[in-house]
């Protein structure tokens, strides 16, 4: 039998909850989701979600990838 911190998540949450959850406002949301290309509702770990958002906000301006 598994241990309970060897149990994974059955459903991880949307963006829109981590979002919400982390304070991210609706503007730097919209940026992520379109940098990422993730749609509504998508689903992903939150590590993952706030390593996207700071590489958003911390990003350049000009479009490129630097």
């Amino acid at each position: 039998m598994a241990s309970e911190k060897d149990k994974e998540p059955l459903e991880l949450p949307t963006v829109e909850e981590l979002a919400a959850q982390h304070g991210v406002e609706a503007w730097a949301l919209a940026g992520v989701r379109v940098r990422e290309r993730w749609p509504i509702g998508f689903r992903v770990k939150e590590e993952v979600f706030l390593k996207a958002v700071e590489r958003f906000l911390k990003g350049p301006t000009d479009g490129g990838s630097r």
